[in-house]
């Protein structure tokens, strides 16, 4: 599937149900990231091994690949968190973001592209 470069609500909306797992899982494995992380630092200050280490570059690449598929969706990812996003969107010949966060059961929000998750309106 090819991202477009600028998204209409119904290709935004069409992409929640493959967005929204991964958002998740990507949440979870992005706290065991930060972890690891913490721990290879610890390690690498002392002998530098770990009989943990190839597990731990299996998460640390799980969670490159999640972000990757964002990527390649064409849209931001505002919070990590709260799994907000922002989908490249037109309001007539306006260039906006079309503004998702998980939870929510489809995209209605917008905001143009010089504000935030603050200047958010209904579509």
């Amino acid at each position: 599937m090819s991202a477009p470069e600028v998204y209409t609500v119904e290709e935004a909306n069409a992409l929640l149900p493959y967005l929204a797992p991964t958002l998740v899982e990507l949440r979870e494995k992005y706290e065991e990231a930060e972890l690891i992380r913490s721990k290879m630092a610890t390690a690498s200050a002392s002998n530098g091994g770990s009989h943990d280490r190839d597990e731990w570059a299996v998460k640390l690449a799980r969670v490159s690949e999640l972000f990757d598929r964002i990527t390649g969706w064409n849209i931001e990812l505002r919070d990590i968190s709260t799994g907000l996003v922002d989908f490249p969107g037109e309001i007539g010949t306006e260039r906006v973001w079309l503004c998702w966060r998980l939870g929510e059961p489809d995209v209605a929000y917008w905001h143009p592209v010089t504000e935030g998750f603050d200047g958010r309106r209904p579509l």
